[in-house]
């Protein structure tokens, strides 16, 4: 099998570690014969320092040394994730069943018995080469698949997120005044998350991700309201206070518009939260709302939302025509505290609220 010179630069390391010498020569003339490069040291601690500058594709090393054993060795190794694939055979005399379980239990894959035999070194080299390479390959692929369903979902995140803001758009343009209202509610709720985010309870609930999608689903909150515009129902007084059924019908309505922009495909997480915003935020914390979500299991993009578009609703009143002071807007949101709004949220629009959009 005698290798080239090409084949000695490019071929896999082999590290072998053992305190004897005369075993470690053996070891290497075997191996660097057939165009592998080899790593020898006496010592485990020698063995680190070689894989500190480089790191070998196959490791074979004594069971009994001095100061730290092959078996600590491999335990060290395998609790790594930077060295745990690394094939680790030993080389040593394991007479017992009890060596072997213990040899296999620490990571090894394999052993190879003393006295040298050449060809079977080179075989079980080889072998365990070759798997390593196959599970390197196999990786590197998965890393790639990987990498493409991120970009393809970036893809259709992106998509979702500009038909969104096109749909907000032409709302907008049929309608400047609601157009308004959805750009303040949807700058507002993202006001409201990145206050929330301060709280030591949302931390791992809201991120800088989380404020951008709020601020772009929110924007499109009504737009089953907008769908039934033409509908008498539409017209029926504050909306704070519209039926039950009425919500309902926005809630359905948007929900099905909403779905149908995915076109078979999952909803991302622009689409996904713009679908629980229009269908839900006519819920109440006590539950009186519509859907019937109470308390903390009504979903927080929600909660945000529904306070969100009260405040505007109120501060310009859009639907009753009863334009309040900001002040007496602000005393109404905080008489629903633990009624129609999270306490938690109340907190915080009270301390922001100078900073939130209204016109």
């Amino acid at each position: 099998m005698g290798g080239t010179e090409a084949m000695k630069k490019e071929g896999p390391r082999i590290l072998i570690v053992d305190d004897i010498d005369m075993n470690v020569e053996i070891l290497n003339n075997i191996i660097s014969q057939e165009g592998y490069i080899t790593m020898c040291a006496l010592s485990v601690r020698e063995a680190f320092e070689l894989m500190a500058e480089t790191m070998p594709a196959l490791i074979l090393s004594d069971l009994s040394m001095p100061e730290i054993d092959g078996l600590e060795f491999c335990r060290m190794l395998k609790e790594n994730p930077a060295t745990r694939d690394i094939p680790f055979v030993f080389i040593s005399v394991l007479n017992t069943s009890e060596e072997k379980k213990q040899a296999f239990q620490a990571g090894a894959v394999d052993f190879i018995p003393k006295p040298f035999d050449a060809v079977e070194v080179i075989m079980r080299v080889s072998n365990h080469l070759s798997s390593y390479r196959l599970k390197q390959q196999m990786s590197e692929h998965n890393r790639m698949m990987h990498k493409l369903i991120e970009s393809q979902q970036e893809q259709i995140e992106r998509e979702q997120k500009n038909v969104l803001l096109a749909i907000s758009k032409i709302i907008q343009r049929r309608n400047p005044h609601e157009g308004n209202h959805l750009k303040n509610v949807g700058y507002n709720c993202g006001l409201l998350a990145q206050g929330l985010q301060l709280l030591s309870a949302y931390e791992d609930e809201i991120n800088d991700e989380f404020v951008e999608t709020i601020e772009t689903a929110a924007k499109i909150h009504d737009i089953g309201a907008f769908i039934l515009s033409g509908d008498p129902v539409f017209h029926t007084g504050n909306p704070m206070e519209r039926s039950g059924e009425y919500m309902e019908r926005c809630g359905e309505t948007a929900s099905e518009v909403l779905e149908d922009i995915c076109a078979g495909e999952r909803p991302g997480r622009f689409l996904s939260m713009a679908i629980t915003i229009a269908t839900g935020h006519h819920a109440r914390w006590d539950g009186s709302g519509y859907p019937a979500w109470k308390g903390k299991e009504i979903p927080l993009e929600v909660r945000i939302a529904s306070l969100a578009n009260d405040f505007d609703h109120l501060t310009a009143g859009r639907d009753d025509g009863v334009q309040r002071p900001v002040e007496e807007s602000i005393e109404i949101i905080n008489e629903k505290e633990g009624i129609w709004y999270d306490p938690d949220l109340v907190k915080v629009f009270n301390k922001i609220w100078r900073q939130m959009r209204r016109d």
